[in-house]
């Protein structure tokens, strides 16, 4: 997964790479480095996601506690030279339209005349999720309730940056948490999401992370990168209780693709 142009990889060429089987440079998702001035004009390379949307009936997931816009998530469907273009990366969301979409990162979604919107138009994806036949969760109540009534597509934007990871979720109570108070961790978003895709009798693709290890570990937060570690560890005892004695279920788990 290490980068074309670099030796140090980084995390959206790194998972470019998982989710393409092609190499690309630093920053970039889903296209082949050129002399392009614009960030979306690169050549493009189909992503996973695409494929199984334009091959299959198969349902697609896609699960992080950091901002859905940001570099490993938006590698199941981005083409775009910089990993920092979160706006075009929501509408390569909603034109792929993964069946789970599950994160923080509301602002991007919100037209530019909603308080506290980041975009620099006046699309409302929320919106356009909601009527693309999508149920809106903000809260894990309301995640755990769709997944209960038997939702298959959910669009859950629980905070409006990343997710607050474990330590501050179950302990510290830290953070937003005061402002956001009822976020699932990613144990949750992963129950929630396998059984909303599970419903597909075609079978799914799901990308589950646990991105907030990377970020606390740029930080030198290692108490809260331990907890979100171990957090990790319990989202794939979800996954393999899920696949059980299962004939027909494949886990791979990767590393951090940036620091190892």
């Amino acid at each position: 997964t290490s980068g074309n142009d670099t030796i140090v990889t980084d995390s959206a060429n790194s998972a470019s790479a998982y989710m393409t089987g092609h190499k690309t440079c630093v920053n970039a998702m889903g296209v082949y480095c050129a002399k392009n001035a614009l960030s979306l004009d690169h050549p493009k390379v189909e992503t996973i996601g695409e494929v199984i949307k334009r091959r299959t009936k198969m349902s697609v997931g896609v699960v992080t506690n950091t901002e859905i816009e940001d570099a490993t998530p938006a590698s199941v469907v981005a083409h775009t030279r910089r990993r920092s273009d979160f706006n075009d990366i929501v509408k390569m969301l909603f034109d792929v339209k993964p069946d789970v979409i599950m994160g923080g990162g509301s602002p991007n979604f919100l037209p530019k005349t909603t308080p506290g919107s980041k975009r620099s138009d006046d699309l409302d994806f929320i919106a356009k999720f909601r009527e693309a036949g999508y149920t809106i969760a903000t809260t894990k109540t309301e995640m755990n309730a769709a997944a209960d009534a038997g939702v298959t597509r959910l669009l859950g934007l629980y905070n409006t940056g990343n997710v607050d990871g474990a330590f501050d979720l179950r302990i510290a109570k830290k953070g937003s948490t005061a402002k956001f108070p009822d976020q699932p961790d990613v144990v949750e978003e992963t129950k929630a999401a396998l059984k909303m895709l599970s419903k597909n009798p075609e079978g799914f693709f799901l990308m589950v992370e646990s991105g907030r290890i990377d970020k606390y570990s740029h930080s030198l937060d290692w108490e809260r990168a331990v907890f979100d570690t171990i957090m990790l560890d319990n989202a794939v005892k979800v996954a393999k209780d899920f696949a059980g004695d299962r004939n027909d279920t494949l886990i791979i788990i990767v590393p951090d693709h940036t620091h190892s």
